[in-house]
C-alpha cells in the first residue's frame, strides 16, 4: 500500500461497497462539508437512503446546496435536510457555523469532506498558502469547534458518536521536507517550498493524517471515535483547478466514479466502530505511510499540533477552543 503501483493495482480492481441495506440510520443527525457536489454529494445520497432524521450540509456556496438537498430529497423525501454557510477560508464563519450546529439536539456523525486543490502557489486572505489554509487550518479548526457538540450528543444517546476526516493517499507520496524547518506551518508558506504538480495538496493532506491521529490520542473513543479516509482516485471537481489535462487521462484510465468514493466515505462514517485514531482506505484499517508510523514521524505529529492549536488561538480569538491535557 502507498506505491504507485500498488495504487494503480487497487484503481483498477478494487470495488468499493454501498453499506449494506440493512444498515439503517433512523434517528440519527449527520453533518457533511462540501456536500453540494462530488464525493460529498454521493456520500449523501447513500446516507439519505438509510433514512436518518436529518442531514447538516455545511457549503459554501448555498445555492448549490439547495440544489443538492432538491435532488437528495427525490429519492429520500422523509430526511429533513438543512444547508447552512461555510466558508473554511474563513475563520468567523466556521465558527459561526460550528455555534449553529451546537444548538442541534444531537449530532451523530460529522463528515469533514471539504477541501481544494491548488495546483499554482496562492496566499488566502489570512496570509496561509492555500491548501494548507483551508485543507489544514479550516478543517483542524472546524474538528475542534464540533468536538464538545459531538461529546455532549454521545452523552445524550449513550453511544459514541463518529468524526471522520477526509485525507488522501497521496500522503504517502510527498518528501515534506518542512518538517525540518523551526516552525513548519510558517514555512509552507513560503512561495519556494510548494513543490510541483500536486505535492502541495498531497503534503496538506498528511497534515490532515498527523492532525487526526493527534487529536484522536487526546479524546476518549468511548464518546467520540475519530478517524481519517482516503476516499480513493475519483472523477470530481476536487480536480477543476488541474489545467494539464494528465489528470483527465489518468482518471480515464484508472479513477473511480464519485459514486464509488462516496460509498468509501459513507463506510469511513458509519462502519468501524472499533477504530480510533486510524487511516481507512479501501474500506478498512490500513497502515498510514511510513514516515507517519515512524518515531519522527510521531515527533512531527506533536510538533504539528502545538503550532496549528497556537495559530487558531492567535488568528481566531473568538474561537472557544477545548483545553486538552497534554
Amino acid at each position: 500500500m502507498g506505491g504507485f503501483f500498488g495504487f494503480l493495482w487497487n484503481q483498477l480492481f478494487f470495488k468499493p461497497k454501498p453499506l449494506e441495506a440493512s444498515i439503517s440510520l433512523e434517528g440519527k443527525t449527520i453533518l457533511i462539508t462540501g456536500a453540494n457536489f462530488g464525493l460529498g454529494l454521493e456520500t449523501a445520497r447513500e446516507l439519505a437512503a438509510r433514512k436518518p432524521s436529518r442531514l447538516i450540509f455545511g457549503v459554501r456556496d448555498v445555492k448549490k446546496g439547495e440544489a443538492a438537498k432538491e435532488l437528495i430529497q427525490k429519492t429520500s423525501p422523509t430526511v429533513e435536510i438543512d444547508v447552512w454557510t461555510l466558508d473554511y477560508n474563513s475563520y468567523d464563519s466556521l465558527v459561526n457555523f460550528a455555534s449553529r450546529v451546537a444548538t442541534v439536539d444531537h449530532l451523530d456523525y460529522a463528515l469533514l469532506n471539504a477541501g481544494i486543490k491548488m495546483m499554482e502557489y496562492q496566499v488566502s486572505d489570512g496570509g496561509h498558502e492555500t491548501n494548507v489554509r483551508i485543507n489544514h487550518l479550516g478543517t483542524s479548526l472546524l474538528s475542534l469547534l464540533l468536538l464538545p457538540t459531538l461529546q455532549t450528543s454521545a452523552k445524550v444517546t449513550g453511544k459514541p458518536c463518529h468524526l471522520t476526516i477526509v485525507s488522501s493517499e497521496g500522503h504517502f507520496w510527498v518528501p515534506f521536507h518542512e518538517r525540518t524547518a523551526p516552525k513548519i506551518l510558517a514555512r509552507m508558506n513560503e512561495k519556494e517550498t510548494f513543490g510541483t504538480a500536486m505535492q502541495r495538496y498531497y503534503t496538506s493532506k498528511l497534515l490532515n493524517v498527523l492532525w487526526t491521529r493527534e487529536l484522536a490520542s487526546k479524546v476518549n473513543d468511548k464518546q467520540v471515535r475519530i478517524n481519517t479516509v482516503n476516499p480513493g482516485f475519483c472523477y470530481s471537481g476536487l480536480h477543476r483547478h488541474e489545467s494539464t489535462g494528465v489528470i483527465k487521462i489518468v482518471l480515464w484510465l484508472f479513477g473511480w466514479t464519485t459514486e464509488q468514493g462516496g460509498h468509501c466515505l459513507a463506510d469511513a462514517l458509519i462502519e468501524h466502530d472499533d477504530s480510533h485514531g486510524e487511516y481507512l482506505s479501501l474500506q478498512r484499517t490500513m497502515r498510514p505511510s511510513d514516515f507517519v508510523a515512524s518515531e519522527e514521524g510521531k515527533a512531527v505529529q506533536k510538533r504539528i499540533w502545538k503550532e496549528t492549536i497556537a495559530l487558531l488561538k492567535e488568528e481566531a480569538p473568538s474561537a472557544r477552543i477545548p483545553t486538552f491535557d497534554d
